[in-house]
């Protein structure tokens, strides 16, 4: 092959590998345009209601038509803060539909006396619609929903009509409340009900739902994996497109809007493409070292799991090969096992088992890591990554760092 087509075949490599990183990224936009509608929902009482709907499809906007290319899709209900057209969330759900999801957003309860409990089984009810689709032939998305991954999220009060949602019905897998607020009957007592994993995302400026008196409750009230990832500046009303008419009940922060967006973009998406798509590589930035890095954010996590190592740090000559004994905890309220991975190491390194035992809640198992140190190798040092992903969400991990050094 001659130079010239040697470059342009590498600069044709180059440009599909960042198409390929661009799309994977959580902060940008997915793969997939997003088309829009109004659907009528039914309740089983025979009324109806209307909802806002994102999909995947095959070109940008209202009605357009349904990508099934990489279906089935999860399914997310979203709930809007009170007194909020559910419209102003758009930048929001349309990110969330072009990384291959469907996304319901209730158009009721918007007036001066909300009912909370009939607003989240709304929320439930757009889950429902969605079953439906995909058991019927004559629909677009005949078989095209994931109804075994489903997720629920929602801004103020609609982010604690989320929890109500999620502490209620069984088929919501992973919990994302924006700024929640506690509603009637209590989000935050309505917390220990939820049994699946929850990432809460506040603002540490909000000063209409401060976090100290509703997210960190509800985090602390969570039997489940929990976070709450705290958006530095970050304020109520930052999480919605722009401002309600009027700004009835709006607040202001040192966080620009359009940043703030962003970064609730890109902590949704990659929660919930790892939990609701199973997308694991995004689990280092949900539960691993590189999500406790963000520059933008603060966090507190609790996998439910912990990992302790019998020593983080060993040297040894050429040839050795160094044993560290990490005991897996179940710390959570329900049995699990536990998958083992090994990443980031440049020294030959295995697991005396990647799989433990069924471990009851506060039971324990010892897995050994083996890391050989080489005789000849560029890299004097090696500092492993080692996880436990919880086998009953499939997602939700603890880790811990192991180094090795030669003599």
């Amino acid at each position: 092959m001659s130079s010239p087509l040697r470059l342009l075949a590498a600069c044709a490599l180059l440009l599909a590998l960042s198409v390929v990183a661009a799309a994977q990224d959580p902060s940008a936009p997915g793969p997939h345009a997003v088309g829009e509608r109004t659907v009528s929902v039914a309740r089983p009482d025979g009324s109806s209601f209307n909802a806002l709907f994102y999909y995947p499809a095959t070109s940008a906007g209202a009605n357009a038509p349904f990508d099934a290319s990489a279906a089935p899709y999860p399914g997310i209900t979203f709930g809007h803060g009170f007194l909020t057209d559910p419209v102003l969330y758009a930048s929001t759900n349309r990110h969330l539909a072009s990384h291959g999801h469907f996304v319901l957003a209730t158009t009721t309860q918007t007036g001066f006396l909300p009912n909370h409990s009939a607003f989240a089984l709304d929320m439930r009810h757009c889950l429902t619609w969605l079953e439906q689709q995909h058991a019927n032939p004559a629909s677009p998305w005949f078989g095209a929903v994931d109804t075994a991954r489903f997720g629920a999220t929602g801004h103020s009060m609609g982010g604690g009509a989320s929890i109500l949602a999620a502490a209620a019905d069984a088929r919501i897998k992973a919990l994302a409340p924006l700024a929640p607020a506690n509603t009637n009957p209590s989000s935050i007592s309505a917390m220990a009900s939820v049994r699946v994993p929850t990432r809460i995302v506040c603002g540490t400026q909000d000063t209409i739902v401060p976090t100290a008196s509703n997210g960190q409750p509800m985090y602390d009230g969570c039997l489940a994996p929990r976070q709450v990832l705290s958006i530095l500046n970050g304020w109520h009303c930052g999480f919605v497109d722009t401002p309600p008419v009027g700004g009835l009940g709006c607040d202001s922060g040192a966080l620009p809007r359009a940043e703030q967006l962003a970064i609730v973009r890109r902590h949704l998406a990659a929660f919930f493409l790892l939990h609701l798509r199973g997308d694991q590589s995004k689990w280092n930035a949900v539960w691993g070292p590189q999500g406790a890095n963000d520059a933008t954010t603060s966090i507190a996590r609790d996998p439910r799991a912990r990992f302790t190592p019998s020593a983080a740090r060993q040297a040894g000559v050429a040839g050795q090969v160094l044993d560290y004994a990490l005991v897996v905890s179940n710390q959570g309220a329900t049995a699990t096992s536990f998958t083992l991975f090994v990443e980031n190491n440049l020294w030959p390194a295995s697991l005396s088992s990647s799989q433990t035992a069924l471990l009851a809640p506060g039971a324990s198992e010892t897995i050994h890591v083996l890391v050989t140190i080489p005789a000849t190798s560029a890299y004097p040092n090696d500092r492993c990554l080692v996880s436990a992903r919880s086998d009953l969400d499939a997602a939700t991990r603890c880790y811990a760092r192991i180094g090795s050094r030669r003599l």
